[in-house]
């Protein structure tokens, strides 16, 4: 992801921000406010599945597009994860053109 990462700036069509928790996760959203969020399934404190959840609890955000991302989940996770409020999922390993395309088609580029 870190490469993914570094593409993307380089790219200079979006501002990137991460972070490696899920609790990080929620207070960046809170200060940058972004338009699309690239959120792991795995994370260290928490599953996704409870941060988009949240996020889709706040009006605030409503706006927001999320892409689910795992190479560890199954069908019957997926279709949970879409219900709850994600955009999109992408099972890793993809390619940085896949998502890049993803974000583009997401955010109306």
């Amino acid at each position: 992801m870190k490469h993914m990462i570094r593409i993307i700036r380089y790219d200079g069509r979006f501002e990137v921000r991460t972070a490696s928790s899920g609790y990080d996760a929620g207070v960046l959203t809170q200060e940058f406010r972004p338009d699309l969020m690239i959120l792991d399934y795995m994370l260290p404190d928490v599953n996704g599945n409870v941060v988009c959840k949240t996020i889709r609890q706040n009006d605030a955000f409503s706006h927001m597009k999320i892409i689910i991302v795992s190479g560890v989940i199954n069908q019957e996770e997926i279709d949970q994860l879409l219900k709850m409020g994600a955009d999109a999922f992408m099972k890793k390993p993809f390619s940085i053109d896949a998502l890049v395309n993803r974000i583009s088609e997401l955010l109306v580029l």
